[in-house]
């Protein structure tokens, strides 16, 4: 009796699936952020340039009608330009691009790729596993975030860059410190300076020394953090 065997492609890939909820994951944010953009920013643009334009052809006694709506219509093309620079940094995929050079760095096998798709799928299920929170601090977008750690791996996303990935397997020490960091926003001709806290959580590799690196140096990888409280629940997380 022959027996039927299901076709490669179709078999079911761990690493897959685990991409694709990641990519389900950042597209409620995605989500709403669009649907925000379009039903706020996109009226009050076109209502406020209407309205400015009527408004000094009422000073200048030119027709109010033709210049509201002339004004409206420059708030039309402001809106489009400003939605084309913004959906394609909107994109789920744009992010599931990120996680998966992160992955890449690592230098996994497909068999590694399929633990490592079937531990973080496991963990973020898992509310124990897991600490879900936004990046709220100096030039963060109050993005969702989140802290994983699974049997073998610890992943922070949702920060700069995007995805921090380690194999704790290769891991000999971890680290906690803190730093006074400076960030500067402009708006206009206006800057802004933030003086804030960084927490970090350092990860050191136990080939170090045959790298010719000291004990005591910078991490082979670190994760920030801008709330303490969150960075120490990590840490406890790594302590397990």
């Amino acid at each position: 009796m022959q027996h039927f065997r299901m076709p490669e492609e179709r078999k079911s890939k761990m690493y897959e699936k685990w991409l694709e909820a990641e990519k389900r994951w950042i597209g409620e944010y995605c989500s709403r952020v669009k649907k925000r953009s379009i039903m706020r920013v996109v009226p009050a643009v076109l209502i406020i340039s209407g309205l400015l334009l009527g408004i000094l052809a009422a000073v200048s006694g030119e027709n109010i009608a033709e210049q509201a709506v002339g004004g409206m219509l420059l708030g039309a093309v402001v809106c489009a330009v400003y939605l084309i620079f913004l959906l394609p940094g909107l994109s789920p995929g744009r992010f599931v691009k990120k996680i998966s050079k992160t992955v890449d760095r690592l230098g996994l096998s497909d068999a590694e790729k399929e633990q490592l798709g079937r531990e973080l799928l496991e963990a973020e299920a898992d509310a124990e596993g897991t600490i879900v929170f936004q990046m709220s601090g100096p030039k963060s977008k109050n993005t969702p975030a989140r802290f994983v750690k699974s049997e073998h791996y610890a992943m922070l996303e949702g920060g700069y860059p995007y995805a921090i990935l380690v194999r704790l397997a290769e891991i000999g020490r971890i680290s906690c410190s803190q730093e006074s960091k400076s960030a500067v926003t402009r708006s206009g001709n206006i800057s802004t300076t933030y003086q804030f806290t960084l927490y970090t959580i350092g990860f050191y590799r136990k080939d170090r020394e045959q790298r010719g690196l000291s004990e005591e140096g910078l991490p082979d990888e670190a994760m920030g953090f801008f709330d303490r409280e969150i960075r120490d629940r990590a840490m406890k997380l790594l302590e397990k």
